[in-house]
């Protein structure tokens, strides 16, 4: 204890080194990084310094940038090992998109356990890394050589897979797919790369690219030719490590607000170069600005977005619609110079996801459509049939109902091969914009309309995207109604409540 004591005569730079490179404010003494705001505490508590001590440090410090724990920039093939940090044995991870560090067999056979649901084996489902850390206590976190994870990317070693059980004695070669995509040193010459890229890319490449796909005929798309077409364009690469980052905060609850943070900053990242890009599109850059509004949409439907409501702006007063619903509504119109050359090419199932006609007709006689229709004969015998907003708005919902009963036949038709552009497509792409003003608005029935979409979402909302976001819609368009609507149109939500949670 006594050892910790800074002398009074002790220069604070022959105690406190910063590391530019990291944004890092090292203590040399205990060999680890302090952080930020906890400088003070540092000194009092570990160091036993006075106050008037502790005031020449503290100043010392003030003149550097220290990153907050979360932004940390983690050291690349040539920074690792880091100066003046000691180094660790550890363990990583081998399942495929995984990569979790940890110091311990006993740890280690915890997370495969908890995390992969599965027994691990110690010849398999790790292997030995050295570890270092910035921080200790609860922002502990590991980091290791970026180039010991990178198992898919030419390693001899394979990853282990999902479906693979622990004990595996055999060890692939990467198959022609995977050739066929650049290896991860092309990407970071493109963006400022991290372990936590890497980590988010191998992720994309195994789990999130299928969860957004359709089906076969975009697998490949998603798989292969996204990744080849972010090796040139940073804003796309930014635009899929954002996506991967919220799938794994979904699906992890305890780094959950870690993951939310690297979404976020990449989306930061890729948002003003891709309206650049929007600005100049042509034949070099359509295929990545085509992609990317598919993970924008993915962004703004996730759980974990800054999208409060699908759908809904988050106040009462009127706001604009979100912005990954304009660019769905919108894609086409941005890219109509281009879309032939679109349509023809390696990009041909993306641009058959926006049906300008779904193929079905609907039986006047639709019960749906029925009761949905049944609003204006009811709101003409409430209102003032001379008053031409009201008959506007009847005009615009009129328009809905019909293409939402549309949009229900088209998903009775698509049974279980359903995905969430085929709902998405059925009936927002569709609808007139000035719908959108009248949701904006609150109008009852546009609300109501939504309501019976959301029913619609029905068999999507076990998907991460969507997984507790329709109910929280219909809860959310619940509360609006109640008080501010006709009994008539409050009964048929209470049917369409009841159908959701049935």
């Amino acid at each position: 204890m006594i050892s910790n004591i800074i002398p009074e005569t002790l220069p604070p730079s022959h105690l406190l080194r910063y590391l530019p490179a990291h944004q890092v404010l090292i203590c040399l003494h205990c060999h680890y990084a302090i952080q930020p705001g906890a400088i003070v505490r540092h000194l009092k508590e570990i160091h036993y310094s006075n106050r008037l001590q502790r005031r020449e440090f503290v100043a010392y410090a003030s003149q550097f940038h220290l990153a907050k724990i979360d932004f940390v920039i983690l050291p690349d093939e040539t920074q690792f090992p880091v100066d003046l940090l000691p180094i660790h044995d550890g363990l990583a991870c081998r399942f495929e998109g995984c990569a979790h560090l940890c110091a311990t067999t006993k740890r280690m056979k915890a997370h495969w356990s908890s995390v992969h649901h599965n027994s691990a084996s110690d010849n398999r489902s790790w292997r030995s890394v050295p570890l270092q850390t910035f921080f200790r206590g609860n922002a502990l976190r590991y980091f290791t050589n970026p180039a010991l994870l990178e198992f898919s990317t030419g390693s001899s070693e394979e990853p282990m897979s999902a479906n693979e059980e622990s004990p595996s004695t055999t060890i692939t070669t990467p198959d022609a797919d995977e050739q066929r995509i650049p290896s991860l040193s092309t990407y970071k010459h493109n963006i400022s790369w991290s372990i936590e890229d890497t980590h988010l890319f191998n992720h994309y490449l195994s789990f999130t690219y299928k969860t957004m796909s359709s089906g076969p005929d975009t697998d490949g798309i998603f798989r292969i030719i996204v990744p080849q077409l972010a090796a040139q364009f940073p804003f796309l690469l930014h635009g899929i490590l954002a996506c991967s980052a919220l799938h794994l905060a979904s699906t992890n609850p305890q780094n959950q607000k870690s993951y939310v943070l690297q979404a976020i900053r990449h989306q930061d990242q890729a948002l003003p170069a891709y309206h650049l890009e929007t600005m100049h599109v042509d034949t070099d850059n359509c295929r990545a600005i085509l992609a990317y509004a598919f993970f924008l949409v993915v962004y703004g439907l996730s759980p974990e977005s800054e999208d409060d409501i699908l759908f809904l702006s988050n106040k009462w007063e009127a706001t604009p619609s979100s912005n990954w619903i304009s660019l769905l509504r919108n894609g086409c119109s941005m890219l109509c110079n281009v879309w032939s050359e679109l349509t023809h090419g390696s990009l041909a199932p993306f641009t058959a996801l926006w049906r300008e006609d779904l193929g079905t007709t609907v039986d006047p006689s639709d019960p749906i459509l029925m009761s949905l229709l049944s609003v204006i004969s009811e709101s003409h015998e409430a209102a003032d049939c001379g008053n031409r907003s009201s008959d506007s708005d009847m005009h615009i919902y009129r328009d809905a109902a019909f293409k939402l009963a549309e949009a229900f036949e088209f998903t009775r038709r698509c049974g279980a091969s359903l995905s969430i552009w085929d709902a998405l497509n059925s009936w927002p792409i569709r609808v007139l914009p000035e719908y959108f003003d009248l949701l904006d608005r609150n109008h009852p029935g546009a609300l109501l309309l939504l309501a019976y979409y959301a029913i619609l979402l029905k068999p999507l909302q076990a998907e991460w995207l969507l997984r507790g976001r329709v109910t929280k819609l219909m809860d959310e368009i619940g509360r609006r109604l109640e008080g501010s609507c006709s009994l008539h149109i409050w009964n048929l939500f209470l049917v369409a409540q009841r159908e959701l949670l049935s």
